[in-house]
């Protein structure tokens, strides 16, 4: 039987890879580098460890001792952490190589790395396709067309810090003001940010952007929802086909519920 691993942050993401894995019938020896136990992966996997995020030498020797080849890179992982260091001598020779260490270029060069070794770091869409925003997603109420305007206006600068600045994926709008741009704070602080700058009201759009969608696709769930209704936003629009939703339907029902609007949305051509 097939052993892959999957490398945990936090979040949903990856139980919902490790019973997809299963599915599949391979077993999944798990390294959970999001700090804390996490008893519902450990229930599960064929293998867990806990091995601090900036530990890559001990990450890399867990997954070989396993015989694992193919190799899941999955949940969140602090922003924060590459400019606060705690990395070890493997992490940081890996991370010396990366002159501007935007999400995807520090990803893009650790997964480098672990190919050196003998390690594939395999789509996430091979377990998680079912859970990518399809076009045409929606929840909750109709926008407005000012709300619709936001949407299209956020999409587009959002469009530019993930395509060019590699420095976060979500923005925040209110009647055509930018309220919140996403940096090391992550997702959900962002839209609070906004919240407490522009006051209830606000369009949250969240996109992955041109680069490549096979290695890392953000993802919105109910903590989402949660940072929404604390920030008082009313729309959440996520790129299609490139954006998960861990629960959509509990996200739709909660949408409903809240009166909010979810809806996911295509990118032109020129965007």
């Amino acid at each position: 039987m097939k052993t892959v691993g999957i490398v945990a942050g936090a979040g949903r993401l990856p139980a919902l890879a490790l019973r997809a894995a299963a599915h599949k019938g391979w077993k999944a020896a798990v390294v959970s580098v999001a700090g804390g136990p996490r008893p519902e992966l450990a229930a599960e996997a064929a293998s867990y460890e806990e091995i601090p995020l900036g530990q890559y030498g001990r990450v890399l020797a867990a997954l070989t001792a396993r015989g694992v080849r193919d190799v899941y890179l999955l949940g969140k992982l602090p922003k924060a952490a590459v400019a606060n260091g705690g990395f070890d001598e493997a992490a940081q020779r890996v991370l010396a190589r990366v002159a501007r260490r935007g999400d995807h270029a520090v990803i893009e060069a650790f997964v480098q790395d672990m190919a050196g070794r003998g390690l594939t770091v395999r789509s996430q869409l091979e377990l998680l396709g079912d859970y990518v925003a399809r076009p045409g997603w929606a929840a909750g109420r109709e926008l407005t067309e000012r709300e619709r305007a936001d949407v299209d206006y956020g999409l587009e600068i959002a469009s530019l810090l993930a395509d060019r600045v590699d420095a976060g994926q979500t923005v925040v709008v209110k009647e055509g003001v930018v309220l919140a741009l996403e940096a090391a704070e992550g997702t959900d602080e962002t839209i609070r940010r906004g919240g407490r700058l522009g006051g209830p009201g606000a369009v949250v759009v969240k996109v992955k952007g041109r680069r490549p969608a096979h290695l890392e696709l953000p993802a919105v769930g109910h903590d989402t929802v949660d940072a929404m209704a604390e920030a008082g936003a009313g729309v959440l629009a996520v790129e299609a086909g490139r954006v998960l939703l861990v629960d959509p339907e509990g996200m739709a029902a909660r949408a409903r519920e809240l009166g909010m609007a979810f809806i996911a949305v295509e990118r032109s051509g020129n965007a």
